[in-house]
């Protein structure tokens, strides 16, 4: 019995753990189309899903019999062995889709947990039969393999589906109505918004209210369901009379309504359908156990669960406060996680950024099969040009003009793609996910959302040759983190379900405290991850101002911050390798390869604006990218220094001799002072002291030609080693770049400010 009061406790614990993390993951569904068009302020869209989160909880509880019956048979297992595995199902998965949070990876929560019953299942079966609990036990009583191949099927089709109905309908979307909508086709744009309400309606029913609600024993709605196609007719007619009103009255964007709209009904069909992958396991122990206590029996390995075959939870919420309460309080903590969960923003911003119209930072690092994709997509794409007539061409090539006046940003950030875009996101994930249920289909909703984004972007040229590699290996890569999380979650539950079986509660605990563990170093990593994409603005809002205010201001406070970093990587560097610290060398490179991130980063986004300042500016521009490519070689030396120091010191080389030391510790004195200064001038825009600059530039240049002739001497002598002689070369020599390329540096910037004040 300790076991079993261990193991409530627990999953009531993990429950909530559990609801905060696949929140996480999972409100990338509901939230990317909103937050990716800027359809409303980054809260208002929150509150909006917050509703939707509200009444689909309290819709969900004819949903948590899943967790029950749909993986595995019950009546097979015994109370104690069911614990067993809910307790290893439970903590898999907080790992899991935990980690996913932590990379930004969308994945499927359902996916998830459905193999981690299938795995915990399939460890118990083999552990009664080694045991000769009971005889010759097979796993298909245990586990339902034919709703497993169901599910991997749902995913395969869900995918290819999803992505190729994104790209068809957006394609003649965006033919119709192009990218210049604004003020226009106001009649046709009040038609498609209402079969747009109508499609997400449509959705409503069937994931919301449909197959065997808990509404079923109300006298009314028997007429909401023989009458369903009379009332969509009746949504799509006021809808439509609403949009052409809003839209000749006041002008409104019809679009933008229809995305906050979606925005409440994929949150609502979420909580109604996926809060089961977060608590309905919890809830299944809870009422198992309280079956248990009432059944008087003191042997919880030979209490049955056949009982769990009738519907436990499936009851009217609104009669049953017990319920009720637990779904609102799970609608209350997926709301807090919307609007406090930064691992949240972080998934968000890996599909906007995937899916966003313009070219700039790219997370994702081609790769050689993402390569081969376009490449050979540019083929067809090159052949289909050929073969279609130029005036078909020519037509298409008009609607996917873009109006140079067109705003793209707002006071809540930068707009990554239209509204109309997003509505289509929306439409067509709601009727996908609407017909899925209606077939009876698994269809997973993360699957059908990511997939048809992805496919309109493709189809709004999103995808240009600039960024296609880039964003073809992002696809690819969250395509197959979501195997990953099948084969993950299988073979993790797996391994738990053993180690608790044999371990008892002594285990279940020791599991709970390594996750517990994990959370907080998996967190500590996301929040240097966080201050990573802070420093290389990864949602680049100073591109909004391109213009040469833009280089000056932004421009001089990112060299002046660089050569900080610089300063504290040589600094790190040289002493680290003084004193032999493989810590703080380590560091040192990290900072460095960091550096080098995020100035390769600065530059190409300095390179957007000045590609689109006027004509008069070019001349003070030319000097600001002078001045950058200096920094960025300046950086590229400082990574030739760190690199082979850590490197030595890693492979447990020998150091260097005293005289080397003193050598060096000399010239690590002088380069801070020299620091020090050009920081200073760099920040305070004191470009009259450069003389100053070059003549402190000289002698040290001077100095380290004095400490290159000891070195000299002392090889001649035979003194030292000769590894770690020619690393100490090599060392003066990257310094006497760096010091070359700092001044090259001040100048450039001097003559950019100099040339701006006089243009101005």
């Amino acid at each position: 019995m300790t076991f079993i009061w261990i193991a409530v406790i627990l999953l009531g614990a993990l429950a909530v753990v559990d609801l905060v993390i696949g929140v996480s993951n999972d409100a990338v569904n509901f939230l990317n189309a909103a937050i990716g068009s800027r359809a409303a302020r980054r809260k208002l869209v929150y509150w909006v899903a917050a509703i939707g989160l509200l009444i689909g909880s309290l819709l969900s509880a004819n949903m948590m019999e899943v967790a029950r019956k749909g993986v595995i048979y019950p009546s097979s297992f015994s109370f104690a062995e069911i614990m067993v595995v809910f307790v290893a199902v439970m903590l898999v998965d907080v790992i899991l889709i935990d980690g996913f949070n932590t990379l930004g990876f969308p994945t499927s929560t359902t996916i998830a947990v459905v193999f981690e019953l299938l795995g915990g299942a399939m460890a118990l079966s083999i552990i009664k039969n080694r045991e000769a609990k009971i005889d010759g036990i097979e796993i298909e009583q245990m586990i339902n393999t034919d709703k497993a191949f169901i599910i991997l099927a749902g995913i395969l089709l869900s995918i290819f589906l999803a992505f190729i109905v994104g790209i068809v309908v957006q394609f003649i979307t965006r033919v119709v109505f192009s990218f210049n909508y604004q003020r226009r086709f106001k009649y046709l744009f009040a038609v498609v918004g209402g079969v747009a309400i109508t499609a997400i309606v449509f959705m409503i029913f069937k994931k919301g209210l449909g197959g065997g609600s808990i509404f079923d024993s109300y006298p009314g709605f028997e007429y909401v369901v023989r009458f369903q196609t009379e009332i969509l007719f009746g949504v799509f007619a006021f809808s439509t009379f609403i949009f052409l009103f809003l839209g000749l009255s006041f002008n409104v964007d019809i679009p933008r309504v229809v995305v906050l709209f979606g925005t409440f009904a994929l949150a609502m069909s979420f909580a109604a359908n996926d809060l089961v992958n977060f608590i309905g396991i919890p809830l299944t122990a809870v009422e198992s156990f309280k079956a248990f206590l009432a059944s008087g029996s003191t042997t919880p390995d030979g209490f049955s669960m056949a009982f769990i075959s009738d519907d436990v939870i499936k009851k009217d919420v609104f009669s049953d406060y017990e319920h009720t309460l637990i779904f609102a309080l799970s609608a209350l903590v997926m709301t807090i996680t919307l609007f406090k969960s930064k691992k949240a923003r972080s998934v968000t911003e890996t599909e906007v950024y995937l899916g966003r119209q313009s070219s700039g930072y790219e997370r994702f690092e081609p790769s050689y099969l993402s390569r081969v994709v376009v490449r050979n997509f540019l083929h067809i794409h090159s052949l289909a040009v050929g073969i279609l007539p130029k005036k078909v061409m020519t037509f298409f090539n008009s609607r996917y003009q873009k109006a140079e006046s067109v705003d793209g940003s707002t006071v809540d950030g930068v707009i990554y793609f239209d509204t109309v875009r997003a509505s289509v996101n929306l439409v067509v994930a709601s009727i996908l996910i609407s017909l899925g249920t209606y077939m009876q289909f698994p269809l997973s909703t993360t699957f059908v959302v990511f997939m048809v984004a992805m496919g309109t972007s493709l189809a709004d040229q999103a995808w240009g040759r600039e960024s296609a590699v880039y964003r073809v290996s992002g696809v690819l890569s969250i395509l197959g983190g979501w195997f990953f999380t099948a084969c993950m979650a299988f073979i993790g539950a797996f391994i738990f379900t053993y180690i608790i079986w044999y371990g008892s509660w002594i285990a279940a605990i020791l599991l709970a405290a390594a996750v517990a563990t994990t959370l907080m170093l998996t967190s500590k990593y996301h929040a240097r991850k966080l201050e990573e994409k802070r420093m290389l603005k990864e949602e680049f809002q100073d591109e909004i101002d391109n213009n040469l205010d833009h280089l000056k201001e932004s421009g001089s406070e990112q060299i002046r911050r660089h050569l900080q970093e610089a300063s504290k990587v040589f600094y790190l560097s040289l002493q680290g390798f003084i004193d032999e610290d493989i810590r703080q060398l380590h560091e040192a490179h990290d900072k460095a390869l960091l550096l080098d991130k995020y100035t390769r980063s600065s530059k190409s986004k300095f390179f957007y604006a000045y590609a689109k300042i006027t004509e008069e500016g070019i001349d003070s521009g030319h000097y600001f990218v002078q001045a950058f490519d200096y920094l960025t070689e300046l950086v590229g030396c400082l990574t030739n220094i760190t690199q082979p120091l850590f490197e030595h010191l890693e492979n447990q080389h020998k150091g260097m001799t005293a005289s080397q030391r003193n050598d060096l510790h000399d010239l690590l004195e002088e380069m801070s002072g020299y620091f020090n200064h050009i920081i200073h001038v760099e920040k305070e825009q004191k470009f009259e002291l450069i003389n100053e600059m070059i003549s402190k530039q000289n002698f040290l240049i001077s100095f380290q030609d004095s400490i290159r002739r000891n070195q000299i001497k002392r090889i001649q002598k035979g003194e030292g080693r000769t590894r770690v002689s020619i690393l100490f070369m090599d060392v003066l020599a990257e310094t006497k770049n760096v010091l070359l390329y700092s001044i090259n540096l001040l100048k450039a910037h001097r003559d950019f400010i100099s040339s701006y004040n006089s243009n101005n």
